[in-house]
């Protein structure tokens, strides 16, 4: 019997690293899922909020949560319950069923959603990227522009908006690029590619800059699938009022240094 080569252990420990991570994260964060009230959500003046794992917007640290999104939610000064989702699927199907009053998660406004969706001013900037491997020699990326990417197929998390921005870029391309869509959450989908199992992802920047800046720097994350589109948080059409008290106070933080303060903590 062979032993198993060097990248064989490697990938096994990966595997296990992102086994017990997302273990870790989901276990410690379903601490926080509350059902009560109508529907699942609690009633009166509090809202329900669905929250996207993120390493940006929501996470464990350590053994106290934290994330750009979290933080902003608690400056708020709205009594709120959060519901941990891993998907911005999870969150919509969550808010169309009225489980939820509100979703934060990867859902760059477009004119799509905002016909479904009532829109909060936006929270702060993001943009979709092409996550891919450099070449070992000069240490560039393979792919410089979506015209080579067709043919190819490029991976999101499951029920992301971003499949409808690939689509639209195939057919602004005249050519088509096939998505993959995989059920985990995006730090996931970045740890996957990492071992080897994907070649192309697409991720907001700010996830991909979190994940891999310090510790993957042979992947290259600088080409735009999109440009800076803002990050809001999304209501039901109908909620007008609470998306009013919402965007009250998220104007006023975002007046503020402690604002500037968050941004710089949690945005390179």
């Amino acid at each position: 019997m062979k032993p198993l080569q060097p990248k064989s252990y490697g990938r096994v420990a990966v595997y296990i690293i992102l086994l017990v991570a997302t273990v870790a994260a989901m276990a410690g964060l379903r601490h926080y899922k509350i059902a009560s009230g109508r529907n699942g959500a609690p009633g009166g003046d509090t809202l329900a909020v669905a929250l996207q794992y993120s390493p940006v917007a929501f996470f464990m640290d350590g053994d106290t949560l934290a994330g750009l999104d979290y933080d902003l939610l608690k400056m708020l000064g709205i009594p709120f319950r959060i519901y941990p989702i891993t998907s911005p699927a999870e969150g919509l199907q969550g808010l169309d069923e009225g489980r939820f009053d509100m979703v934060i998660a990867d859902l760059p406004q477009s004119a799509d959603l905002s016909d479904r969706y009532l829109f909060t001013v936006p929270a702060y900037l993001d943009r979709q990227v092409l996550v891919q491997k450099t070449d070992s020699v000069g240490a560039k990326p393979a792919v410089t522009s979506v015209l080579e990417l067709i043919g190819d197929t490029v991976c999101t998390t499951a029920g992301s908006p971003m499949v409808g921005r690939i689509a639209n870029i195939s057919r602004e391309i005249g050519g088509e690029i096939y998505v993959k869509e995989l059920p985990v959450t995006s730090e996931k989908l970045l740890l996957t590619q990492t071992i080897g199992e994907i070649d192309h992802a697409v991720v907001n920047e700010q996830v991909a800059r979190s994940v891999l800046a310090d510790n993957y720097p042979e992947f290259d994350y600088s080409m735009q699938i999109s440009f800076s589109q803002f990050q809001p948080w999304a209501l039901r059409l109908s909620d007008t009022a609470k998306a009013a008290a919402v965007n009250s106070r998220l104007d006023s933080i975002k007046a503020t240094e402690g604002y500037s303060r968050l941004l710089s903590r949690y945005l390179r």
